[in-house]
């Protein structure tokens, strides 16, 4: 087909919709990582203010280094949909100059899976700690 073939313009709004959508999530992923990640030193803070009244902390609440490193797993998440996003768009600029209709399932499939294993995770950690 030819490579100059004119984009439509309401499958490029599309492509730019599902690509704004892709960075929503990743600033989603990355604003969560950060609150849980900081989650430690509101439990620090509860604690400082807990024993200052001569309160006695419950020892499961005192070191929970879980949460940073979910935190921070979430936020790489973040970073590496941000990053995957322009591939996803680029490729599909490609897609509609050569008049082709193409679908990457493989990133949908992978933020359903990780929301759902994050939120797992999360839930359990109710429960646990």
């Amino acid at each position: 087909m030819d490579n100059n073939k004119k984009i439509d313009p309401r499958n490029l709004m599309a492509v730019e919709r599902a690509t704004v959508s892709l960075i929503g999530v990743s600033i989603s992923l990355i604003a969560f990582g950060f609150v849980i990640e900081k989650f430690d030193l509101f439990l620090y803070l509860v604690s400082t203010e807990l024993k200052s009244r001569h309160i006695q902390m419950p020892a499961k609440f005192i070191n929970l280094e879980f949460y940073n490193y979910l935190g921070m797993a979430i936020v790489i998440s973040g970073i590496l949909i941000a990053l995957y996003t322009y591939r996803y768009y680029t490729k599909w600029i490609e897609y509609l100059k050569q008049g082709k209709i193409d679908t990457d399932k493989k990133i949908y499939l992978f933020l359903s899976v990780f929301v759902a294993i994050v939120g797992f995770i999360v839930l359990v950690s109710m429960f646990i700690i």
